[in-house]
């Protein structure tokens, strides 16, 4: 049988592994197996041997040990020190003989575990390691309070159910009664605990400040989401990151910095107006529809934006958490000055390529039939591919007269050379094409494998876009399930509804509340809550019939034992309901039907008052003696 200390013991091991769980990635590696180590140490020598060390050393380890951590403590490094503590506390409480003081404790370092991992995880799955460290901490804080009542005895099993059943029903009815609280308390504009961010360096999208022959092809086949677009976005669409304007060696990089002003709203032209949520890329950009005319807000981190030259967005802090900006865009093309950088020409470019851009141009006197000529030209014998050779010499050369297949990069570079070769301004704008539409959640999922670069020349005073890049499509979409999308529609709806669950929602749902209400009427409220009336009713029907089941018909000893003092009653004339088992038992004594009552009281007391269970045979085999009698 088990005991008050075995069980609330076991589930706080449970509880504390849950804590482990969470701080891992966020405590130092190394003490996060050291610590982890001694602690499955500590619970196999709880379970095994039952030997523990003097406290006085435990505690003398631990304060030295918490010195070295705190030393650590830094504005730059809040989290991982004070996460290194919380497991170093529950490896040395493992390794204690415990006390129920010794199993609160471990349970409230477990409970500052979870709200620590906070700061760093937010995704869905932190939902169910929370559930799973609420459900399992609050038997546990419970069965605790017992074993510091009664003492290390052994419990009946009765005890034990009806304990866990309340234990399991607490939570439940604390986790539905927080939600009116979630929706009505003020909360702040951005994340508190932006001071303990991960400052993480390098791309998780493969987007920046340069353009490299072959990169964005290694990016194409990843499937990781990006962002997700609320509103309405064209067919075909362009998402701008950023612009390169100048072509060093094989690689495209930008070498404005100006500042734009954002641009006026046009009077023509068709206006979009969406809602992103980026996903953390450790990097500054803000991806926009192209052509992206400005940010209405940036919401979920305490930064702001800067619209650079050539017209994309970018943080003024890295993306290290999911973030969420409403703009506008339009299907103009930009009409921003054009600057000698874009007309520059590397002096190394091979003659043939010079030869070739001479060629494509004879003859056109505007810039549109240049323009023409070139995709023209890749229109004949190029394809796109992801498996490159690699170049004999100049990159661009042996792609334009050999090799004849490549990625984005090098359709982009190719085409904006030639066109600057035949004295037209271009340059070259990194970012991402297509989308795929989520029916599920009616959003649009922009992924790594849509990676894209382009080229936009400029004439009759507007930059025009020129993506000379046959149409493609990764494997990595084809391989976009219809359960990856009912997946991402689940983890959209938790940012949406719940990590983004912002003041100005907050607002607005407080506003439509206030205006139904007002709006009304007698007939409205009766059809609203007719419904809800017979739920309600059907609920409660259900529970009776269920809870009749359960005391009336269910085969049970204590309705077997129910039974027979009723049927017994009647045989005697009297009613028997209030007498003891023994008491029944002398009443039954040398009666014709004694021996069949005397089994059944005899069951029943072995049921209520000792630890060995009443089979479902002999169950069975008392309900057929009862109908003897």
């Amino acid at each position: 049988m088990l005991s008050a200390k075995k069980v609330s013991l076991g589930l706080t091991y449970l509880v504390a592994i849950g804590c482990f769980l969470g701080l891992y990635g966020i405590a130092n590696q190394i003490y996060f197996f050291l610590l982890l180590f001694f602690f499955l140490l500590g619970l196999f020598n709880e379970w095994k041997f039952n030997v523990y060390m003097p406290r006085w050393m435990l505690n003398t380890g631990g304060i030295l040990v918490s010195l070295l951590f705190l030393s650590e403590l830094s504005l730059e490094n809040v989290v991982n020190p004070f996460a290194n503590m919380i497991l170093l506390l529950l490896a040395i409480k493992s390794l204690e003989d415990k006390k129920p003081r010794d199993i609160y404790q471990m349970l409230l370092l477990s409970l500052f575990g979870v709200a620590l991992s906070t700061t760093f995880r937010l995704d869905l799955s932190f939902l169910f390691f929370f559930l799973y460290e609420l459900f399992i901490g609050s038997v546990a804080f419970m069965l605790t309070n017992v074993y510091a009542n009664v003492g290390d005895k052994p419990l009946q099993r009765e005890f034990l159910f009806r304990y866990l059943k309340f234990s399991i029903a607490f939570p439940i009815v604390v986790a539905f009664a927080t939600v009116p609280f979630f929706l009505i308390l003020p909360r702040a504009q951005t994340p508190l605990f932006d001071l303990f961010a991960k400052q993480e360096k390098g791309l998780v999208s493969g987007i920046s400040n340069e353009v490299e022959l072959g990169k964005v092809g290694e990016i194409q086949q990843d499937n990781t989401v990006v962002f997700r677009v609320y509103g309405e976005v064209p067919e075909d669409a362009y998402w701008r990151v950023s612009v390169f304007d100048t072509l060093m060696n094989t690689k495209w990089v930008n070498t404005l910095s100006e500042k734009e002003r954002v641009a006026n709203l046009p009077a023509s032209g068709k206006i979009y107006r969406y809602t992103v949520i980026l996903e953390p890329t450790y990097d500054t950009f803000l991806p926009l529809l192209d052509y992206p005319l400005k940010i209405l807000r940036l919401e979920g981190m305490k930064a702001d934006y800067t619209r650079n030259k050539g017209g994309y967005y970018e943080s003024t802090k890295p993306i290290n958490r999911p973030v969420r900006y409403r703009a506008v865009s339009t299907e103009d093309y930009p009409r921003d000055p054009v600057s000698q950088v874009y007309l520059d020409v590397p002096p190394d470019v091979p003659e043939s390529v010079r030869k070739l851009a001479k060629e494509l141009s004879k003859g056109k006197s505007k810039p549109k039939e240049k323009v023409e000529s070139v995709r023209s030209f890749f229109r004949k014998g190029f394809s796109y591919s992801l498996k490159l050779d690699k170049p004999e010499g100049d990159p661009v050369e042996y792609f334009l007269f050999k090799a004849k297949r490549g990625n984005c990069e090098y359709f982009a570079s190719s085409t904006a050379l030639l066109l600057r070769l035949m004295g037209m301004p271009a340059r070259v704008v990194g970012g991402f094409k297509g989308f795929i539409k989520n029916e599920y959640g009616d959003y649009y999922i922009v992924t790594n494998s849509m990676a894209h670069v382009w080229v936009e020349a400029n004439f009759d005073g507007r930059w025009t876009r020129v993506d000379t890049t046959p149409s493609y499509l990764s494997p990595a979409v084809r391989n976009i399930s219809k359960l990856h999308l009912l997946r991402d529609a689940i983890i959209s709806f938790w940012y949406e509804n719940v990590v983004d669950f912002s003041a100005q929602k907050q607002v607005s749902l407080l506003r439509n509340l206030l205006r139904e209400a007002k709006t009304l009427s007698l007939s409205k409220v009766k059809s609203a809550l007719l419904p809800v009336l017979y739920l309600i009713t059907a609920l409660l029907l259900s529970y009776v019939l269920f809870m009749f089941y359960v005391n009336r018909v269910r085969k049970t000893p204590e309705n077997l034992y129910r039974l027979l003092v009723a049927r017994l009653s009647r045989l005697e004339g009297e009613n028997l309901k209030g007498l003891l088992p023994e008491e029944l038992l002398k009443r039954v004594e040398g009666k014709m039907y004694g021996k069949e009552a005397s089994f059944i009281v005899h069951l029943y007391q072995r049921h209520r008052f000792s630890p060995y269970r009443v089979t479902k045979r002999e169950l069975e085999h008392a309900y057929r003696v009862l109908r003897k009698i």
